[in-house]
């Protein structure tokens, strides 16, 4: 099969991350901490996320251990994720609803991540149509990379923004003490 190597790559990784997250957010939010929407939103998009392009980095061995044909395969497999890709996003789009956020880049990137998203759910419906693409591995494994792009970007603020926010308020902390 087409792309076996990645797809157990991206499997290895997202499993790694999904986990990594899962042990960050037990540790990192202690009891009687204040946790924000952000930070909760964005473990449950780690996990969730990268759980699933595990799952969907492996669905192609699946059917391809029934015999089915190699075409089928990635018309299944982009078919399938594609509707993943579309709750997921309806998902992110209810948890972000009452996530308040005044900086306008933030709105930007969010903006741009729902827009890529959707774009490749274009080019996976169209693969899985047979139109203008054949039914080929590249849309399936385009939105498999996004995916877990996405959740290392997700991992990477969970990891940095406690860091960012203790620097801040030492900070302020600093300016206040020199202002006395």
């Amino acid at each position: 099969m087409q792309g076996s190597e990645q797809l157990l790559t991206l499997t290895q990784v997202a499993i790694a991350v999904a986990g990594f997250a899962g042990i960050i957010g037990t540790f990192q939010f202690k009891e009687g901490e204040k946790i924000r929407r952000g930070d909760a939103v964005g473990l449950a998009m780690i996990v969730n996320t990268g759980l699933m392009a595990a799952f969907y980095s492996t669905l192609p061995f699946l059917l391809s251990n029934f015999g089915i044909n190699d075409k089928i395969v990635w018309a299944i497999s982009g078919g399938s994720g594609t509707i993943i890709y579309f709750i997921f996003i309806f998902y992110a789009a209810k948890r972000l609803k009452k996530f308040k956020t005044y900086k306008a880049i933030n709105k930007v990137l969010v903006f741009l991540l729902f827009f890529v998203a959707v774009i490749i759910i274009i080019i996976n419906i169209m693969n899985s149509f047979n139109i203008v693409f054949k039914r080929e591995f590249g849309p399936f494994y385009i939105s498999l990379v996004y995916a877990l792009g996405s959740v290392c970007f997700m991992f990477s603020r969970l990891l940095l923004r406690p860091i960012w926010r203790s620097i801040r308020n030492q900070e302020a902390e600093n300016l206040k003490d020199s202002d006395q």
